[in-house]
């Protein structure tokens, strides 16, 4: 296959996941992203009840949590799409009204999330400790602010 036959399979293959998402349904986005929050508490909890001394500090296990978080943190924000802020869900209509603000929080949880995860890998509490409440800190300042 020759480059161009190459660069033309990718513009169309780009072309149609762009229509595929300008298609997305309301419903199906409130869907995807509650099922994305599903997978960010089932990593998070864990790693809060060891940085609480809740549940005994492992390491490897708060690590491989961390990087999970790291990877979902990434996926929530094109869930938020126009018209998907009713119905069940508890996500605002500020969210559409205040677009900057609310990506601009989001990009902090990726931040956060990402420096969690390096941290975690050094099995350090000391130091996993203030990087895991930078992130609890920014899910609770876009809860507050965009959450119902």
């Amino acid at each position: 296959m020759n480059n161009m036959t190459r660069s033309g399979i990718i513009v169309a293959l780009m072309a149609a996941s762009t229509l595929a998402l300008a298609e997305v349904k309301p419903s199906d986005a409130v869907e995807y992203r509650q099922g994305i929050y599903k997978a960010v508490k089932w990593n998070f909890g864990p790693m809060g009840d060891m940085v609480k001394g809740k549940q005994e500090f492992n390491a490897a296990e708060f690590s491989r949590r961390a990087a999970n978080l790291a990877a979902l943190s990434k996926m929530p924000l094109e869930g938020f799409i126009a018209g998907s802020y009713s119905g069940s869900t508890d996500a605002l209509p500020a969210i559409e009204k205040d677009w900057e603000t609310f990506a601009g929080i989001m990009s902090d949880f990726e931040t956060s999330a990402a420096t969690l995860a390096e941290t975690a890998a050094s099995g350090d509490m000391n130091a996993i400790r203030p990087a895991f409440m930078s992130v609890a800190k920014t899910c609770k300042s876009c809860h507050d602010k965009f959450k119902d």
